[in-house]
């Protein structure tokens, strides 16, 4: 049972701190926490957190290379918690209905930003 107890928290630890295993890490800083590597609220759309760049072939993307703000801990979590709010108190519609809209899933951005402003 130890054995496995000990193998969950290493897959945790991978998962909530730095993923040193990734074949693109650190993929912005070092130390970095790695629980959202891609970013649930991607594209933001949100210039103090990005920008949109222009690709070979002419068309635009956003990019959040210059971002790290869902890698820090207190943010990642906060992000984790707002998510498990919203499956463990909507039904399996609500939450994929909300999952699905983006402009839902940016209010719960802007809500985090807005309770971490004065901390950065």
């Amino acid at each position: 049972m130890l054995e496995l107890y000990k193998n969950h928290l290493e897959k945790v630890n991978n998962i909530c701190g730095a993923n040193r295993n990734c074949q693109y890490y650190p993929c912005h800083y070092d130390g970095q926490v790695c629980l959202w590597c891609f970013c649930p609220f991607y594209p933001c759309n949100d210039e103090n957190y990005g920008e949109l760049i222009k690709r070979k072939d002419g068309s635009t993307i956003w990019s959040c290379m210059s971002c790290s703000w869902v890698h820090k801990p207190e943010i990642a979590c906060e992000i984790l918690k707002e998510i498990l709010l919203i499956t463990h108190t909507k039904s399996n519609k609500e939450a994929i209905e909300i999952f699905n809209n983006h402009k839902l899933i940016l209010e719960i951005r802007e809500k985090i930003i807005n309770k971490y402003s004065d901390k950065d």
